[in-house]
């Protein structure tokens, strides 16, 4: 009797198999477009309006409205960065920013100090501010929604009592007035420091032990925790991040407007900078907030906003655009981080 061994078939070697598969090409087809769907979009946007607007949007000094105009808001977006990157939210960013803007104003125009004095001071109160949200928020445990629109209300307050809502621009450094106006080899000066501060907080949320503690603490705190590293002082130093830059932005604002405007930091001026920041989450890095995508978001917004703008469009257009873009961002920055770590939940 005679048995017969089973034997693995094994392909000819004319046969091929199929490298990929029409499901798997979809996964790659999405997965470009998560990443790359936002400058795509802001690359029709332009492409669009200057198609429609050849002698208006797409003339220089229109780009470099829109590179100065913008350059503040990025920076106040990046100051919402650190606390977000952590899971917390810092609603008062925009009011430091008004805050530090009045203070750098007030230094020169009535103590009659010099400018670096003036910046320094800024940033100094900026800083503070974050102190004080961070150490509420980390160490007492109180809802950073709810910790931030206190404190944002108390500094719009604060502001009010003493401008009496009048715009201090007298006696102001021109040296600080008169950068709005400079150019660095064609591009405007503001534009040129907006990009240092950016490549700086990039290298730290990118590259450095705190930023990489922030992201660890904003996936997972227990998973933190487990592994030693200090949640409370990691929090803490993300709302001092946010206010360093929430001071910096008000001495820009500064350069931007020519004067100390105790308007600015309302929820109308906040509202590009949200939503930069939570487009920027649903682009390069799906899921995660990021300072490229961050920028590429606020600048979309504001070259959308211009274009409009030289349409003729009425003022109300821009607001409901800027609401919309804060509603579909969040939207979209919530179901990519619920894929990337089970939760969309912020501002605890």
């Amino acid at each position: 009797m005679t048995t017969v061994e089973p034997t693995l078939e094994h392909p000819s070697p004319t046969e091929t198999r199929p490298t990929t598969t029409p499901t798997t090409a979809r996964s790659a087809l999405s997965s470009t477009l998560e990443k790359f769907g936002l400058p795509l979009l802001f690359i029709l946007v332009v492409i669009v309006f200057t198609i429609l607007l050849p002698q208006t949007f797409a003339s220089s000094g229109n780009w470099r409205t829109i590179a100065t105009s913008q350059s503040v808001l990025a920076v106040v977006a990046m100051a919402l960065l650190f606390p977000l990157v952590t899971g917390r939210f810092d609603i008062s960013v925009g009011a430091n920013t008004g805050l530090c803007s009045i203070v750098a104003a007030a230094i020169m125009a009535d103590f009659d100090l010099p400018v670096i004095v003036a910046i320094g001071a800024a940033v100094l109160v900026g800083s503070t501010i974050g102190v004080i949200n961070g150490l509420l928020v980390a160490y007492l445990g109180i809802n950073s929604i709810i910790t931030t629109l206190g404190v944002s209300t108390v500094i719009g307050g604060i502001v009010q009592a003493y401008t009496k809502g009048i715009p201090i621009s007298a006696g102001l450094s021109p040296s600080l007035t008169g950068l709005s106006n400079q150019l660095f080899i064609g591009i405007p000066v503001l534009f040129v420091l907006m990009l240092i501060i950016a490549a700086a907080v990039w290298f730290v949320l990118e590259q450095s032990v705190p930023g990489r503690n922030l992201a660890s603490v904003g996936s997972s705190e227990k998973a933190a925790a487990l592994i030693g590293l200090p949640v409370r002082r990691t929090v803490l130093l993300s709302f001092v991040a946010a206010g360093l830059l929430a001071g910096i932005a008000g001495v820009l604002q500064i350069a931007s407007q020519g004067n100390g405007n105790p308007q600015v930091g309302g929820i109308g001026f906040m509202l590009p900078a949200l939503a930069a920041v939570f487009l920027g989450a649903t682009t390069i890095k799906p899921g995660t907030y990021n300072l490229i995508g961050t920028v590429i978001g606020l600048f979309f917004i504001g070259t959308a906003i211009s274009g409009l703008s030289l349409m003729g469009v009425e003022p109300w257009i821009t607001d409901v655009f800027n609401g919309m873009a804060v509603i579909i961002a969040v939207g979209l920055s919530a179901v990519f981080r619920r894929r990337r770590t089970g939760a969309a939940a912020i501002g605890q």
